[in-house]
């Protein structure tokens, strides 16, 4: 019993941190789909029929994305920092410049797979394609991030970087699902079709994202349950949202 109670308490003890590398990955997303996409809903609001409330709170949303990239940026270099205390082994192997000035994670051009997807998509589209069908898609992919991307800023830690569970982005749920709930009502069926385009393939990009037992501590954490059920409210149907399971 007590050898029991002492291997629970150690589990207890073990504290879980995110690795740069996670922290990263959460950025690059963050900048080139999120960021983007709610761009693309506020600066179009004919598109999607914004009203003026809309218009407010889509603006909201993008200053409070726009604070957690710059505290993930200084996250990460917190983390990069504390590995290398850690391990003074790394320092030496450590490429310089490795965190900038702005604590920008590096990438060198190994972007996620999300981030890789969204912009082929977009180039795919080139000029063939309308500037409005182009602002659905980033909306679409939008959509889909805010069922992966979680808020490790707002865990309520006594560490920046202590994150047993990165909350979900309740909010940018329910602010999507009530616009795009109105929006595709309106929509002929090629807009529809654009929409659940861009779904699908942003649904299969993050579908590596979809956590497993054991897995490592991310801030991306792909919930396609949650998306299918956002699809249905919003009146697009049953889609294929991508799973691993």
């Amino acid at each position: 019993m007590t050898s029991a109670l002492s291997t629970r308490a150690s589990r207890r003890s073990v504290r879980k941190f995110l690795e740069p590398a996670a922290i990263a990955e959460a950025v690059a997303i963050e900048e080139a789909i999120v960021l983007p996409g709610y761009r693309a809903l506020g600066t179009n609001p004919a598109v999607f029929g914004l009203t003026n409330h809309d218009f407010h709170q889509v603006g909201e949303a993008w200053r409070r994305h726009r604070a957690i990239v710059e505290r993930l940026r200084r996250m990460y270099s917190d983390a990069v920092a504390a590995e290398l205390s850690a391990t003074p082994r790394r320092e030496a192997a450590a490429a310089p410049g490795a965190v900038g000035r702005s604590g920008q994670a590096p990438f060198a051009g190994a972007w996620p797979q999300p981030v890789r997807a969204y912009r082929s998509m977009q180039t795919r589209q080139g000029a063939q394609a309308s500037a409005e069908s182009k602002v659905i898609a980033a909306v679409g992919f939008l959509l889909v991030a805010m069922h992966a991307v979680t808020d490790p800023t707002n865990c309520g830690t006594s560490s920046p970087s202590l994150n047993l569970v990165p909350p979900s982005l309740h909010r940018d749920r329910a602010l999507l699902e009530d616009v795009l709930s109105r929006a595709v009502e309106s929509f002929d069926a090629a807009r529809r079709s654009v929409l659940l385009a861009a779904i699908g393939e942003a649904g299969e990009s993050f579908e590596p994202y979809v956590p497993g037992p054991g897995s490592k501590l991310w801030v991306i954490r792909y919930n396609p349950h949650s998306l299918r059920t956002a699809c249905r409210t919003i009146g697009l149907g049953d889609i294929e949202a991508r799973s691993a399971s």
